[in-house]
């Protein structure tokens, strides 16, 4: 079974991997989210920052026998027109193929949702693309629902 923790820097390799994973997935769901290449440095500058700056983030990893199963990753957004005030928005989730279905994503937002609760965050939100259903179906499950959609175009 899986255990949750904050991420440390130590784990930046086997995050930025399995950032990686995920955004070749994302592309895979629309041309609009190609991926570039060779900005290694500039995304563990981010990573880290995002680490270290534990007012703005909470990020987690699901560990097991040693090994980095899952991260997630998200950003306090303060909400000034609405209630409650503070959400947690989960930017990036990844949970490795072979240990899907396992109850290890429901265990990392669970734990997200205790810190943010611990915070008084009372809302906690996600952010993935539209065309992926296995996202949108996983939420669903857990009973959050679709709040918002945004629309693009490019120039």
């Amino acid at each position: 079974m899986a255990n949750i923790r904050l991420m440390e820097k130590k784990d930046l390799e086997t995050v930025m991997q399995q950032m990686l994973r995920l955004k070749h997935l994302n592309e895979e769901f629309d041309p609009l989210l190609k991926v570039s290449i060779g900005n290694d440095k500039e995304v563990a500058e981010k990573v880290t920052k995002m680490i270290d700056d534990t007012e703005n983030h909470i990020c987690l990893v699901a560990e097991e026998n040693n090994r980095v199963i899952g991260m997630l990753m998200s950003e306090i957004i303060f909400r000034i027109y609405y209630d409650p005030k503070y959400e947690a928005r989960i930017r990036e989730f990844y949970v490795m193929p072979e240990f899907r279905s396992k109850g290890t994503g429901v265990k990392l937002i669970e734990k997200l949702r205790e810190l943010s609760s611990k915070r008084n965050i009372k809302m906690v939100t996600a952010e993935f693309p539209s065309l992926n259903l296995l996202a949108s179906n996983f939420y669903k499950s857990i009973d959050f629902k679709e709040l918002i959609k945004i629309y693009s175009k490019i120039n």
